[in-house]
């Protein structure tokens, strides 16, 4: 499913555009997230 579709249906507040996000970009997003929060850790640590 392309992104323009996804935003369509979130907007019209379709419960389906989270599980389509999910599967496009779940993947990646988790990576950031575990990255961001992996670094974050890591240089409170350093202080």
């Amino acid at each position: 499913m392309d992104d323009k579709e996804i935003i369509k249906m979130y907007q019209s507040r379709d419960e389906i555009a989270i599980k389509e996000t999910s599967a496009k970009y779940g993947r990646l997003l988790y990576s950031i997230a575990f990255n961001l929060l992996s670094n974050h850790e890591d240089r409170r640590d350093r202080e």
